[in-house]
């Protein structure tokens, strides 16, 4: 269950990671960043990272981008489909990763796809 503390340390991460584009929402048990992810050199993203508040932070939250640079990445058994990434030998941690570590592998992937 996300705790009032961890919310205050996720958005202090998303501004400390740069990502100015993105704000906060909560809607029902669903919480995250929403907004426009700007990448130098690629055309601005629509993304999503959401989590659940009864899950977070020992679920790790899911990142939806619009437009999807490739057909690939996606894991499409829900609608919408969200992106399927590798974390390079650094898994989910609930006590150290943030939504904001979500947005770089998500900066990461459009780097390497767009």
């Amino acid at each position: 269950m996300l705790k009032q503390s961890r919310w205050l340390v996720e958005q202090a991460a998303i501004k400390e990671g740069g990502f100015t584009g993105l704000r906060p929402f909560k809607y029902g048990d669903k919480i995250g960043f929403r907004g426009l992810l700007r990448v130098d050199g690629i055309p601005n993203h629509q993304i999503v990272v959401e989590g659940l508040i009864s899950r977070y932070p020992v679920d790790e939250p899911r990142v939806y981008l619009h437009p999807h640079p490739e057909e690939h990445h996606w894991i499409r058994a829900v609608d919408p489909p969200y992106l399927c990434y590798d974390r390079e030998d650094r898994a989910w941690s609930p006590a150290r990763s943030t939504f904001a570590s979500c947005v770089a592998i998500a900066v990461r992937y459009l780097k390497e796809f767009s």
